[in-house]
């Protein structure tokens, strides 16, 4: 199985989806902010504080770039991950499918708000709906599918699997 690659505003639920997928796929998740936070041993608003933020988008493209001869694993990335650098876009398309959770404002911003995203904390609420809807534009062209994510994380995690198993069938057009 190639890799998936799953995208995303943040807090639209790309880890945790992530991980229901894997387990229910017995596959390995690799979540693309653990695995900076872990490497650097800092948060990633310490990270962003201390370094800037080209500095961490940097790190996401050496990360994407480690991981391209992966293969059996969901990987969640960072909100900016993939629409960063259009390199890491090509990166994970030629390496698996990208699928972007496409979830509602409203619903992202009760799970950020008050968290210390770098993004958030010196941000207004219009400011983040404006980087939220811009992205959102940028999802949609890199990704290969869009799913909505606007009920529970178990239930999008199995629209996806849906997804999955009809795209690898033989006689699938997807």
């Amino acid at each position: 199985m190639k890799n998936i690659y799953i995208c995303g505003f943040m807090g639209c639920g790309k880890s945790l989806v992530s991980k229901i997928i894997a387990k229910k796929l017995k596959v390995n998740c690799i979540d693309t902010d653990t695995k900076i936070k872990q490497s650097k041993n800092m948060q990633i608003h310490e990270i962003f504080e201390k370094y800037g933020e080209s500095y961490f988008r940097q790190l996401e493209s050496e990360l994407l770039k480690s991981l391209q001869n992966t293969n059996n694993s969901i990987i969640a990335t960072g909100g900016g991950t993939l629409i960063s650098n259009r390199e890491n876009a090509k990166i994970a398309k030629s390496n698996g499918i990208i699928i972007f959770l496409e979830t509602p404002f409203e619903l992202c911003w009760s799970r950020i708000k008050d968290s210390k995203r770098p993004l958030i904390t010196n941000n207004s609420v219009n400011d983040v709906r404006h980087l939220y809807e811009e992205r959102q534009q940028q999802y949609r062209k890199i990704s290969n599918i869009a799913v909505l994510n606007n009920k529970s994380s178990i239930y999008c995690a199995n629209r996806i699997m849906t997804i999955i198993k009809k795209r690898n069938s033989p006689n699938s057009n997807l």
